[in-house]
């Protein structure tokens, strides 16, 4: 019998989610902003490109952006908020108005974080 794909690829897995959060650059708070994150074509393809890896090391079939025929406006952001959620991070997301331009604009702040229970 196979073992759990969380035993197996324990190193992958915590390997992909490091790439996930290098490649969204995160702030000194840990956060990123999702207008930041919708502009950049550059990071929204390397996360996309990691569709395949991600298959094998983790159960995606719980993850919309991996069913077949599933449209999403922003498959990226499912990718980064469903696979690092799985390794034991949270999101804690905000609105928040930012000045571009000399215009306000709304978007979305997320805060990565992960608690690790036991290490003291």
């Amino acid at each position: 019998m196979r073992g759990k794909l969380c035993d197996i690829y324990k190193t992958e897995r915590q390997d992909i989610c490091k790439r996930i959060i290098k490649i969204l650059d995160l702030d000194e708070n840990h956060s990123f902003l999702l207008s930041e994150l919708d502009d950049n074509l550059e990071k929204q393809n390397a996360i996309l490109n990691m569709k395949e890896e991600i298959q094998k090391c983790f159960a995606v079939s719980q993850l919309g952006c991996f069913k077949p025929g599933y449209e999403s406006k922003r498959p990226y952001l499912s990718i980064v908020r469903g696979i690092l959620r799985k390794e034991g991070y949270t999101f804690i997301s905000s609105d928040i108005n930012i000045k571009v331009n000399n215009v306000f604009k709304r978007t979305q702040r997320y805060i990565i974080f992960r608690e690790l229970v036991g290490d003291k």
